[in-house]
């Protein structure tokens, strides 16, 4: 209770000792102030806060300032408490606190103001420093007081000053300042032009559009632009409100000046807007215009404007427009159903522009059925590139289980290889697993692409049910690139099997089996692919057998194995190996099962790649090695980087290494 004395005099005497102080050199005073209410205010804890505020720089140190601002809006719904913080706020702007310190009490004073907050920051809007603040909590502050405080200092201001304030007008969205800021737009003073009219642009509304579009005509350049803008946000203003006839004028208004392209295209979507019911008839009509840029500005809106089962008129229109009006609209055509559109879609599909017939294919993405799906495989297989691209994800997006069932019927019609093709892999995309027993008779095709396409789809259709299928087509002759897609595929269903150790059981079955050196050959690189450490037994006794085809199945099988298992397998081929082919194999093999290793200690890391690094021959080698070394980042990988570069060959790349070593060493620290 011993500070409450202090507390209660501080606010009278930061109103005595500081409403004292002259105003700035050269400053027109503002009205007269009568007798601050602060001064018979009871104590208050936020005097204290606001005694420690005074000093306050704009730091970091900004604790008090917190306390102050909860302070205050513990209190603002609550009247009696505060207006009892707004009087002490306004005291403590007119004291000799430091700029930062007002600035930020100012913010919290916008929370509470009312109209007793009014003539002091009238009068502060004069002080060059406090000007912003005072005009930042007048534009809060309801009511025809405020919006008279800010005209009369508009009056009296000058330069930057009477443009911030032509701002705030311009937020306070009051309809009544309109003549006040029009007067600007037609002024000797060019420096307000802009400012007038963007105010004009943020307060909207009828009567601001009205000074906007009478001033437009007049004005050139950058002003009329900045002004056709404004005149565009009252214009969407008035159109929200309803007045379809008015909006639709001032956006006339625009068009009539020829704006900048962005004000021409959202001008002509809003007269769209405001056209109501002849909407349909407007935009049909912009489309039959030779403007491209209209065009666009129609597409835009078609949406809008036609319903989902409207789409026929616009169809119509398209081949009559230039290529790049097609492309904007085929965008919109995909928005609607019927078959019209669908048959306008398809022809476009095959028009002579590329850009059309991707514009035309990206549509059916949206708006195919399943009766479009061979045209769409057809297209597909016809195409290249992007076009190409863009009829494969059309076939892969067409909707519903009907769909699927097309595709499927297709692929058991269809003859043509390119097209069956197509239909195969959109087999795959869409997941239609019903299709396997489908499938399946394309592997008696007597294409090697159909055969090859099959196999790929079932990767992703099979399941490991399919395995034993796979297995028995690596019995027959095929060529390198089908046997590779067989094992692939083979490896990626067992993948599926949800227990690891079980993964490679019917591959390790049919090589026990299994007397043919080729067909052992390509069981054991199967098991490789699929990775089951249950099968590691196998693959290394397949190197001590005779035939040396097995033998370089099993060492490129330990050299790609998917993990770091066999890694002292790897290591003793790359030192021992006297096939230098397999001694090369193994020692990459080798660096790349120890990078895998990132749960060790990066020292032990360092070691094994040391090995790596004394047992290669060759640059390529070594700079595995050296690519690894930032990985593990250290005094031994530096010291590996460093003697490693005492090659010619690799010196770059060392030093590089080593760099990056150092890089990630530092960054540690």
């Amino acid at each position: 209770m011993r500070h409450a004395p202090f507390k209660g005099l501080f606010a009278a005497a930061l109103v005595l000792g500081l409403l004292a102080a002259s105003s700035p050199s050269g400053q027109r005073p503002g009205p007269p102030q009568k007798a601050d209410p602060a001064l018979q205010l009871p104590p208050s804890p936020l005097d204290g806060l606001l005694k420690q505020f005074l000093t306050f720089d704009g730091g970091i140190r900004s604790e008090v300032y917190w306390k102050i601002r909860d302070f205050i809006r513990a209190r603002k719904d609550d009247p009696p408490a505060r207006a009892d913080c707004e009087i002490r706020l306004l005291a403590f702007l007119r004291s000799q606190a430091t700029f930062p310190a007002k600035a930020l009490v100012a913010r919290e004073l916008r929370t509470i103001a009312g109209e007793r907050s009014i003539p002091t920051l009238q009068a502060l809007l004069f002080d060059p420093a406090l000007s912003d603040p005072a005009r930042y909590v007048l534009e809060s502050i309801p009511g025809p007081a405020a919006d008279k405080a800010l005209l009369d200092a508009l009056d009296r201001a000058t330069g930057t000053m009477k443009t911030g304030l032509i701002a705030s007008l311009g937020v306070r969205k009051t309809p009544a300042v309109v003549p006040a800021l029009a007067k600007y737009l037609e002024g000797s003073a060019q420096e307000f032009v802009k400012a007038a009219a963007m105010s004009l642009g943020r307060l909207g509304g009828r009567e601001a559009a009205a000074a906007l579009a009478k001033a437009l005509p007049s004005l050139k350049g950058d002003f009329r632009a900045v002004a056709a803008s404004a005149l565009l946000d009252c214009a969407e203003d008035v159109l929200r409100a309803g007045d379809l006839e008015a909006a639709a004028g001032f956006y006339d208004k625009i068009l009539a000046l020829d704006p900048g392209p962005a004000v021409f295209r959202a001008a002509t979507m809003g007269k769209i807007a405001a056209a109501g019911d002849k909407a349909p008839q407007l935009t049909l009509e912009i489309f039959r215009s030779p403007d491209p840029a209209a065009h666009e500005a129609a597409a835009a809106k078609a949406a809008d404007v036609f319903g989902p089962d409207q789409g026929g008129p616009l169809a119509a229109l398209l081949p009559s427009l230039p290529d790049e009006s097609r492309v904007k609209l085929l965008a919109v055509l995909g928005g609607f159903r019927g078959e019209d559109v669908r048959a306008c879609l398809r022809e476009a599909a095959s028009d002579d522009s590329p850009a059309v017939r991707t514009a035309a294919l990206n549509a059916l993405a949206a708006a195919g059925t399943p009766a479009d799906a061979v045209f769409l495989a057809g297209r597909a297989a016809s195409a290249r590139g992007e076009e190409q691209a863009a009829a494969r994800r059309a076939l892969g997006l067409l909707k519903g289980r009907a769909a699927d069932e097309a595709i499927v019927r297709a692929l058991e019609d269809e003859a043509g290889d390119d097209v069956r093709a197509e239909l195969i892999a959109a087999v795959g995309e869409r997941r239609i697993f019903a299709a396997k027993t489908s499938l399946a008779r394309q592997w008696e095709s007597l294409s090697e692409r159909i055969r090859l396409q099959t196999v790929k789809t079932l990767r992703t259709i099979g399941t490991p049910s399919d395995i034993t299928a796979l297995l028995n087509l690596l019995e027959k002759p095929l060529g390198e690139a089908e046997r590779e897609e067989v094992e692939n595929a083979a490896a990626a269903l067992a993948l599926k099997i949800a227990q690891p150790e079980g993964r490679s059981n019917l591959v390790k079955a049919r090589l026990a089996a299994e007397r043919d050196p080729a067909r052992r050959a390509g069981l054991v690189r199967l098991l490789g692919k699929i990775g089951d450490e249950s099968s590691l037994r196998a693959v290394r006794q397949a190197l001590r057998e005779a035939d040396a085809g097995v033998v370089d199945a099993a060492v490129r099988a330990l050299a790609g194995w998917p993990t770091s298992v066999p890694i002292e397998d790897v290591w003793d081929l790359a030192k021992s190996s006297a096939d230098e082919r397999h001694r090369l194999l193994a020692l990459r093999g080798f660096i790349r099962m120890t990078v895998l290793g990132k749960h060790r200690r990066p020292d032990r890391v360092v070691a094994d790649l040391k090995l790596a690094a004394e047992a290669a021959r060759r640059p390529d080698e070594k700079r595995l090695v050296l690519a690894a070394l930032p990985e593990f980042a250290g005094s031994e990988a530096l010291a590996l980087a460093r003697s490693i570069g005492a090659d010619p060959e690799v010196k770059a790349e060392a030093q590089a290494a080593a760099d990056q070593v150092l890089k990630r060493m530092g960054a540690a620290k």
